[in-house]
C-alpha cells in the first residue's frame, strides 16, 4: 500500500509568487492531480470535474481554502512546477511502498504520450515498471536526439536495483550483448539489434 504522499509531495518548491491571486495550496494542487491521473483522468477538464465530484472527499485530507481549483489553475502550476524536482519527489514516495526491488521484476518499456505531438516532435517517455506490485516506479523522458537506450542508465540511477531482475522489452542492443551491468555504459546499437532481457 502506498504510504501518505502528502509528506513527500510537501517537499516541492511553489513557483508563484505570494500575490492575493494565490488562491490554492501547491499540496492541493498536486495531490488533486496525482489522484486524477491515477484514477485514469488524462486531461485537465476531467482533473477538475473529478475534484469537484470528488470533493467531499478531498476536504477529508486537503484545505482548499478557495473551493476546487480551475483546470487553467491545475495545468498552469503543473507546467511551472521544476520537472526535476518532481522526478524525485515520486520515485521516493512510490518506493516507500516497495522498499526493496531484490528479486522482483522490473520492466522498461518506452511509449510517446498522446496528444503530445508537436509537430515532427512529441514526447516519450522510459518507464520502469514494477510488475508484482503493477505501478509506475520511475520515469525518464528520452531526448529529441538520442534513443531510449540513453535513456536506460538515468531512468535505473533513479531506483535501488541491487538483486532485481530486469526486462526491455524489444529495446536493441548489439547482437551477443544479451547481459548488461547496469553500472557501465550501454553500448551503441547496430543494424542486427535484438531485444535482450538483461539483470543487475
Amino acid at each position: 500500500m502506498l504510504p501518505d504522499p502528502m509528506p513527500y509531495f510537501a517537499e516541492l518548491q511553489d513557483p508563484r509568487r505570494e500575490t492575493k491571486n494565490k488562491l490554492h495550496k501547491l499540496t492541493d494542487i498536486v495531490l488533486i492531480v496525482l489522484c486524477a491521473v491515477l484514477s485514469g483522468v488524462e486531461d485537465w477538464v476531467g482533473m477538475e470535474d473529478f475534484a469537484e465530484e470528488k470533493e467531499e472527499w478531498f476536504r477529508t485530507f486537503l484545505e482548499l481554502p478557495n473551493g476546487v481549483p480551475s483546470h487553467d489553475t491545475l495545468s498552469n502550476v503543473f507546467g511551472r512546477l521544476n520537472p526535476k524536482a518532481f522526478a524525485e519527489v515520486f520515485p521516493r514516495w512510490v518506493s516507500a511502498a516497495l522498499p526493496s526491488l531484490s528479486g522482483q521484476q522490473v520492466c522498461l518499456d518506452g511509449k510517446t504520450l498522446r496528444g503530445s505531438r508537436d509537430g515532427d516532435k512529441a514526447i516519450h517517455l522510459m518507464s520502469a515498471f514494477a510488475a508484482e506490485a503493477r505501478w509506475v516506479l520511475a520515469q525518464q523522458a528520452v531526448g529529441d536526439k538520442t534513443n531510449e537506450i540513453t535513456a536506460i542508465p538515468d531512468l535505473l540511477s533513479m531506483l535501488d536495483i541491487k538483486g532485481a531482475l530486469i526486462s526491455i522489452d524489444a529495446i536493441p542492443l548489439p547482437s551477443g550483448g544479451h547481459k548488461w551491468d547496469a553500472r557501465k555504459p550501454l553500448p551503441r546499437p547496430s543494424s542486427r539489434d535484438k531485444p535482450i532481457m538483461c539483470w543487475h
